[in-house]
């Protein structure tokens, strides 16, 4: 919840995604201090936080590399990184864009988007363990919330500024790296049994070593 609150006072976006990460990787915090701190653990509910972590944990890698380069891109085109040093992007580059809502909304845990499914399992398995704990870790996801919706609407709403007037949209080596990782975070929003195929071994082992 900290991160999160501190992300909302950022005007520099790579610190505002910076903090964000860090807000992110506490779900992860949250998921194995439930299996671990408490005496009553079902097991259920153990495996399910524990997917959740290893899940957020390779889905967060793939979103937050996704962001810094989307900042990386703005900072390259503009010479700057602050959030109110754009404007009415939209008009000018769409698929940039775009592309960039993707990822935000893959890192504020939308449905369809692998950011979801990692934050779903630590959720529910932590609330039948620990729900004071979990009711608290939501306040943080309401917080990200407002603050890619405030991040959005000043990078992309409004009219265009002069200092944006020439800018690029997306080249081709862009693309070359933006489309195969959104297509990534579609494929495991709507289909994440490939990853589980891989993670379940482990986790079933650690559940029961932690039972």
């Amino acid at each position: 919840v900290f991160a999160s609150l501190a992300a909302w006072a950022q005007s520099d976006l790579k610190r505002m995604v910076a903090y964000l990460s860090i807000n992110h990787l506490g779900y992860c915090m949250l998921g194995l201090f439930v299996i671990t701190a408490t005496t009553v653990r079902p097991a259920v509910e153990m495996q399910a936080a524990l997917s959740g972590v290893f899940m957020q944990i390779f889905n967060h890698g793939i979103t937050a590399a996704a962001l810094f380069y989307y900042v990386g891109l703005l900072e390259q085109r503009r010479g700057l990184r602050g959030i109110n040093d754009f404007g009415g992007l939209m008009q000018r580059t769409p698929l940039l864009c775009g592309w960039m809502s993707v990822a935000m909304f893959s890192s504020l845990g939308l449905p369809g988007l692998n950011g979801f499914i990692g934050e779903f399992l630590i959720f529910k398995g932590s609330f039948a363990i620990a729900a004071s704990f979990t009711a608290v870790a939501v306040i943080g996801l309401l917080v990200t919330a407002i603050v890619f919706a405030r991040a959005m609407q000043a990078l992309f709403s409004g009219p265009l500024t002069e200092s944006c007037s020439a800018f690029p949209d997306l080249g081709r080596t862009e693309k070359v790296v933006v489309v195969p990782v959104t297509l990534l975070m579609l494929a495991i929003g709507l289909a994440p049994q490939f990853v589980f195929n891989i993670i379940n071994t482990t986790v079933i082992q650690m559940t029961r070593l932690l039972s």
